[in-house]
């Protein structure tokens, strides 16, 4: 069983290097050919453009530390849109900081389910499975991540992660 020092150790090497930060994607960055009003599609741009709102939100709070008023807008943002990966990685990241990481895995796992191309999120699943000793499916979570680096053309990230999993043991 791993002991508390080595955790911290190999959660705070990692946050040293910030590799790994999940940029925002938010439907109001993304151009759309415009619509007749009567359009369908214009409902779900307001629904998403609230989402996107509360997203922002929700990182402003985490980065002033403040992880209650962070996880409920990043509640908020699933309520609103469920098939906000970043939303349901960024809460489970807020979770597992508290140590609730009974109930950030399957924010990560959703998060992994609606964007499976996102190395950030395999990476960070991986975290929370070595933080409850599961090495096995640590490691592979964290290999999934190194190869979708890799495949991506972000040498750099791919071989940190292949140091991390040296550090890992495995």
């Amino acid at each position: 069983m791993l002991n508390q020092s080595k955790k911290k150790l190999f959660f705070t090497t990692v946050a040293a290097a910030s590799l790994f930060t999940v940029s925002p994607v938010c439907a109001a960055n993304i151009s759309l050919p415009v619509q007749p009003s009567e359009s369908p599609v214009k409902n779900t741009l307001v629904q998403n453009t609230g989402a996107n709102e509360s997203f922002q939100q929700g990182l402003n709070f985490a980065a002033e530390l403040n992880a209650a008023r962070a996880e409920a807008a990043f509640r908020r943002v699933i309520q609103i849109d469920p098939n906000f990966a970043e939303a349901y990685a960024n809460l489970g990241s807020i979770l597992a900081n508290q140590n609730k990481l009974a109930e950030a895995l399957p924010n990560f796992q959703t998060a992994i389910r609606l964007k499976p191309n996102v190395p950030e999120f395999h990476y960070m699943l991986g975290q929370v499975l070595y933080a409850q000793n599961k090495m096995g499916d640590a490691v592979e979570s964290i290999k999934k991540a190194r190869d979708l680096f890799k495949s991506q053309g972000k040498t750099q990230e791919a071989n940190s992660l292949d140091q991390v999993i040296k550090d890992m043991g495995k």
